[in-house]
């Protein structure tokens, strides 16, 4: 009898086999004590229907094998994280994320003043004051920046700084409220001043009102210097809003900077149109230092016909703890009379013992010292000078002497010894003057 060769059985020809069996003749029971008889030719019949199955069997299973694997389903992406954020306390409070994307940081400045004056003609009254009490958000998110300054003192909540920036290449757009970018001495913070009282040139007179104004303006860093331009209303946010409108543009060239020692060089011109509802603007010199004498030396006209056109050059530079810097300010003003000429200039000398004045690059601006340690001490010397050009003795003069500790980098303390000289009426008062500082 011929033998069916082994295979490998099936689930589904087992299935088939036994269903076969089940309808057969064979399957059914014989009686008892019976012989059971199966027909030659039936079990041939099945024989050869269970080679038939085996072959199909092993026919699917090829086909089976050489189907390809079906591909697995991926997992679902992970769902991002979001980005951890960093606090960081000090003085003041910084957040931002682990990527530098997004972030803020609140600080601020106290500037606490006391006074004692010398009159000599002009009564003056001694005193203290919150000189600054400012709070400050800046930030960033999306490639823009942002600040929002508040100043606090005096009363009445101000607003100073208020704008936003965005990089442009080597270049920053500025949109809001913001210091023009004219002078030096200017655009210094007050944070880092190394005496009291900015020059005549500056906001404390020839630009008195007007130091921070609204518009855009681009600062562009090069290799060597910056160049600032800016367009402007002529309005602050605490003053009246009018239509005159302005512009400024300042470069700075340092043909020297090689660690601590820098030679600055600049140049500034600003020009000033009013329209309606322009205030008038009065250029008055404290030359008996803050709150102590001061002298007019021009005041101009108001509305359409007011016009101010101001030019300087600068000269800056440290050499080791050595730092000095001078501006020469020549400006034009419409007054009811004619014109008026004026003339400011300073020139400042300092010396930091044991450490060295820090310059901005970016800015072509000072700052304060850029390791103060366990605390630092400077020796300071000014004079200022103002006159009216057309007005032979209207002229003023201011000299100071200056010390400051630097008790951290957060912490100073500033003297300064001030005597003045009104040379068209002889007046010449005197003051010390006292500053607790804390920077946050």
């Amino acid at each position: 009898m011929p033998t069916v060769p082994p295979q490998r059985r099936h689930p589904i020809a087992t299935a088939l086999v036994l269903a076969l069996a089940a309808a057969s003749p064979l399957a059914a029971q014989p009686a008892a004590n019976e012989p059971a008889v199966v027909p030659a030719a039936e079990v041939e019949a099945l024989r050869a229907e269970l080679v038939r199955l085996q072959a199909r069997l092993a026919a699917l299973e090829a086909r089976a094998a050489a189907a390809p694997e079906p591909a697995p389903t991926p997992a679902p992406a992970p769902e991002p994280e979001p980005a951890a954020a960093a606090v960081t306390g000090g003085p003041g409070l910084a957040v931002a994320e682990d990527d530098g994307a997004r972030g803020f940081e609140i600080g601020g400045r106290i500037h606490f003043d006391a006074y004692a004056n010398r009159d000599d003609q002009v009564p003056t009254t001694s005193g203290t004051e919150f000189r600054r009490a400012r709070f400050q958000i800046e930030g960033e998110a999306a490639d823009w920046g942002y600040v929002l300054q508040v100043e606090t003192s005096g009363g009445i909540a101000d607003l100073r700084d208020v704008y936003l920036t965005r990089g442009l290449g080597d270049s920053t757009l500025y949109i809001g409220q913001f210091k023009p970018f004219r002078s030096m001495e200017e655009l210094v913070s007050s944070n880092d001043l190394s005496t009291l009282e900015r020059g005549f040139g500056s906001a404390a007179a020839l630009f008195d009102g007007r130091q921070w104004q609204q518009g855009v303006g681009l600062l562009t860093e090069y290799a060597q210097g910056t160049l600032g331009v800016s367009a402007f209303t002529l309005r602050e946010d605490n003053t009246r809003r009018n239509e005159g409108w302005g512009a400024a543009a300042r470069g700075t060239w340092t043909p020297l900077r090689d660690g601590d020692r820098l030679v600055h060089l600049g140049a500034w011109y600003s020009l000033e149109d009013g329209g309606r509802n322009t205030p008038a603007t009065a250029v008055e010199v404290a030359y008996g230092g803050r709150r102590g004498a001061e002298a007019l030396l021009f005041e101009s006209v108001a509305g359409s016909a007011f016009e101010q056109r101001a030019a300087a050059i600068e000269f800056a530079g440290t050499l080791g703890g050595f730092h000095w810097q001078g501006e020469w300010t020549r400006a034009t003003l419409a007054g009811a009379a004619g014109d008026g000429r004026i003339e400011a200039s300073y020139l400042q000398a300092g010396y930091l013992f044991g450490g060295v004045r820090e310059y901005d690059p970016g800015e072509g601006a000072f700052g304060s010292p850029a390791d103060v340690g366990a605390g630092l001490w400077e020796a300071v010397a000014r004079i200022d000078h103002a006159r009216l050009v057309d007005a032979p003795g209207i002229e003023v003069l201011r000299y100071v002497l200056g010390v400051n500790w630097y008790a951290s980098d957060d912490v100073r303390f500033m003297l300064n010894w001030t005597v003045g000289e009104d040379r068209a009426t002889g007046d010449d008062p005197s003051q010390l003057a006292l500053r607790a500082q804390y920077v946050f």
